[in-house]
């Protein structure tokens, strides 16, 4: 924007030149109204496309046959009875000839299948056994020891409720112990030689035994593996720097550590400055860990403080030493004595060698829980400046000498105590495990290595219907399963867990399918309990007769003559097909409901009248200019532009011809068909206002239906030979039926497809269409781009004329202003004269 300065003459040059510059101004106005009457108009364009789209989608949609009026299905319409449907299922389709048939099932068609024998787990029927002796762990066998038991999904956690020193006594505690669980009778548990045996009421049901989870370090209040010490990464540069330090919510002091040349060195340093900065609780030591030969340790002799270090202001240490900023030393638990202290353990390692505290009986009392801890390290030989200080429920450790202490959970859990391993956990055998570890628990792997799955390599490699699959015993039986299941064998391999056994079936029924399986490296599917010297299995065909005529086919699922039959069962019932003329007749009801509305929409658009030019009674209404609107209100710029906007289309060439087209869609004969649309009731309604819309005489149109379907559908559904991007369109148009010209009509508007000379539909060309490269590439836009680059040019043409009258006003002021100089000047001579 220019500011100037005018009017010092006395003369209004703004509104002077506002004036002149009216007439410049409307040029500019004309241009832009110009410019919105083509966006209107390509509106109203893409209106007509959005209307030929939507009968397109919803009348030649071949993804909706029953409505695709360009297929025989459309016109399929039939009501079809089975007397017994738990042996056949039928639905007719276009083809379908109305009548009743006898049908007999014989036999049904059936998949390939082989079968593993079923408790391929070693504990399905036996139970679970333990692997160790129970006689040479009953030391651990204390009160309060627990461990889980999950039976069909349900977890319980079974805890010894007094010490076990006898096998036999054993059994039998824990045997009530299962009953107050589970129930009686659900899980027995027995003496099996010196090992322990659970075993489920049922092969089918699933056991499985796990270690109780120890959650006692959180009675402590500790974490598992919480230290007092803080640990450096590798050390590679020892020149020292700077690190904050923080006791407690305290003072946040800076220390500052001389360079070394070596770890020692570096310890030496950093423990002056601790000492002469007064943290005599803080020292540095070497990591004893040698896979961190040059680390060292933070560590707080007195856990009841919390310690933190962060990174100095300059030449930070502790990026050098490889410690995170931020990081904290916090060895000070809050004790729970409200939890069962029996049967509990926990592990205080000190400088790397670890004491157990096994606890016997439960603590309410800091003083004994103190006195009790303090025993058993003395007992276990502990460092006996080790000091450990419970007060109000809060316990921490001292010590005089630098030690690294650590708390580790205990062994709640007797999983392992009672024999059962990682390996052999559970009476069923899982899925995601390594085949090394299934292979421990597979009924035939013990104790012969030739059933077991994998060589002696660890490879396993078999062939199921010719096809190879390798694998190792590192890999999950879940993952070999879906190496078959997704090969181009053509079976699917599954696992049934209450039989416990695998199968193997074929992915298609019939005679003609197989599952042929082979062993090459290991024993994979003789471990799983097939049937090695077994034939190839193979499926069977369904076999029925249909009115005494016999049938064989490969599925349960097939159509003859146009009638679908689903086979369900072995038997015979009675099958029906109908005619359906009232669905028939209400879907071209439909169909010409939405024709008329397309013929509407578009007849509504070429005979709209059009208020853009001025006559008599009415001034012409064009889009308004912006100084216009200032002066209207809403509703009323509304009402205006709704004038300005009617009759864009009127009389317009391409809405014509795709009208006509429809037309002579309608009459002009299907060749090889001798009905047309007037013999089966629809016709052009009478009233010129209608523009051809068709009107339906519904009682002819039934009658047609019910008495020449065949032809009824040919009239509406009859292809070409000729393509459609051919030239010789006249055959093709004689040849169609009147669905496929009225597609053909559609396409020619919106098709989005280009010809032979690179033109999409006629519409779309004209206007474009959204999500189409036409939506910028169409005719309208093209003329928009030309106009807006005419109103550019206009607008600098605006703007210099406007500087040119600003430049010829100024110069008129500067002399106005030196005549009216030389008027006082020359007033003043002759007054002074007087």
């Amino acid at each position: 924007m220019v500011n100037r300065i005018t009017g010092f003459s006395g003369f209004d040059v703004d509104g002077t030149i506002q004036k002149l510059m009216k007439v410049e101004q409307a040029k500019v106005d004309t241009l832009k109204q110009s410019l919105q009457l083509l966006s209107w108009q390509k509106d109203a364009y893409r209106e007509i496309t959005n209307a030929f789209r939507s009968f397109k989608d919803e009348y030649f949609n071949n993804l909706k046959p029953a409505t695709n009026f360009r297929s025989a299905t459309a016109f399929a319409s039939f009501t079809t009875t089975s007397s017994d449907t738990s042996k056949v299922v039928i639905s007719a389709g276009a083809g379908a000839v109305t009548g009743s048939h006898n049908v007999n099932v014989i036999s049904l068609a059936t998949n390939a299948i082989k079968t593993g024998g079923a408790g391929v787990s070693k504990g399905t029927s036996g139970g679970l056994t333990g692997t160790n002796s129970v006689d040479d762990m009953m030391s651990q066998m204390k009160k309060g020891k627990q461990f889980t038991l999950t039976l069909d999904g349900v977890t319980k956690t079974i805890v010894l409720d007094q010490n076990y020193t006898d096998i036999d006594e054993l059994a039998g505690g824990l045997q009530n112990l299962v009953n107050d669980a589970f129930g009686s009778g659900k899980i027995t548990v027995s003496r099996n030689n010196d090992k322990l045996n659970f075993k489920p009421a049922t092969s089918s049901s699933s056991l499985k035994i796990a270690d109780g989870t120890n959650t006692y370090l959180n009675s402590l209040g500790f974490a598992n593996g919480q230290s007092n010490a803080i640990t450096s990464g590798e050390i590679t540069d020892f020149s020292g720097g700077t690190f904050k330090l923080q006791i407690g919510d305290g003072t946040v002091h800076e220390l500052n550590v001389a360079g070394a040349s070596d770890r020692d060195g570096l310890i030496t340093k950093i423990n002056s400055v601790l000492a002469d900065e007064g943290f005599e609780n803080i020292k540095a030591i070497a990591d004893s860990n040698p896979e961190n030969p040059t680390g060292i340790k933070l560590v707080s002799l007195n856990s009841a403080d919390k310690v933190t270090v962060t990174s100095g202001s300059t030449d930070d240490l502790l990026a050098k030493l490889g410690i995170k900023s931020g990081s904290s030393i916090n060895l000070n638990g809050t004790i729970n004595y409200s939890t069962n202290d029996i049967g509990k353990d926990f592990y205080i390692k000190v400088d790397g060698v670890q004491y157990h505290i096994d606890l016997t009986e439960n603590f309410a009392d800091d003083a004994d829980f103190q006195t009790e801890i303090r025993n058993q390290l003395t007992a276990q030989g502990a460092p006996a400046d080790l000091e450990v200080n419970i007060v109000a429920g809060k316990i921490s450790f001292k010590t005089t000498d630098a030690h690294e202490i650590v708390i580790l959970k205990g062994d709640d859990g007797l999983r392992d105590e009672l024999g059962f391993t990682d390996a052999v956990n559970s009476n069923k055998i899982s899925l995601t495990d390594s085949m090394e570890k299934i292979a421990a628990n597979l009924t035939l792997s013990e104790p012969p290595d030739e059933t077991k799955p994998y060589d002696a390599e660890g490879k396993i490699e078999f062939t199921v219907n010719g096809v190879t699959i390798t694998a190792t015993k590192e890999d999950s039986l879940k993952s070999i399963m879906d190496k078959v299941n997704n090969s181009s064998a053509g079976v699917t391999m599954r696992y049934d867990s209450l039989s416990d056994k695998f199968v193997l079936e074929s992915k298609s029924a019939g005679l003609a399918e197989k599952v042929d399986v082979q062993d090459v490296k290991g024993n994979f599917f003789e471990a799983l309990q097939f049937n090695m010297t077994e034939e190839v299995s193979h499926g069977t065909d369904a076999k029925l007769t249909i009115d005494g005529t016999e049938v064989t086919r490969s599925t349960n699922k097939f159509a003859i003559d146009g009638v679908t039959y689903e086979l369900k069962g072995i038997g015979e019932s009675t099958i029906t097909v109908a005619g359906d003329p009232d669905k028939l007749l209400s879907n071209i009801k439909e169909f010409v409901n939405k024709y008329n509305s397309l013929i509407d929409t578009i007849s509504n658009k070429l005979n709209e009248k059009s208020y853009k030019y001025k006559t008599k009674t009415s001034n012409a209404y064009l889009p308004l200019t912006d100084e216009q609107k200032k002066e209207m209100s809403e509703d009323d710029i509304k009402l205006w532009e709704e004038k300005a906007k009617s009759g864009l289309l009127r009389s317009d060439s391409l809405l014509e011809q795709a009208l006509d087209d429809f037309r002579s869609t309608l009459y002009a004969k299907v060749e090889g068909v001798d009905i047309s649309l007037f013999d089966i009731g629809i016709t052009t309604s009478n009233a010129w206002t209608d523009n051809g819309k068709l009107v339906i005489d519904e009682e002819k149109l039934k009658q047609a239906i019910q008495d020449m379907p065949d032809k009824v559908t040919r009239l509406f559904t009859q292809e070409s030979e000729i393509p459609y991007d051919s030239s010789d369109r006249a055959t093709r148009f004689k040849q169609q039926g009147i669905a496929q010209r009225m597609f053909d009509v559609i396409e020619d508007n919106i098709r989005t497809t280009r010809d032979s000379m690179g033109n999409k539909g006629a519409l779309l060309v004209k206007a474009g269409m959204e999500n189409d490269t036409t939506d910028q590439e169409n005719v309208i836009s093209e003329q928009m781009k030309e106009q807006n680059k005419r109103l550019e040019a206009l607008l600098e043409k605006l703007q210099d004329k406007e500087d040119y009258y600003y430049q010829m006003f100024s110069a008129m002021e500067v002399a106005i202003q030196n005549l009216n100089s030389q008027s006082a000047w020359l007033a003043q001579q002759f007054g002074g004269s007087q």
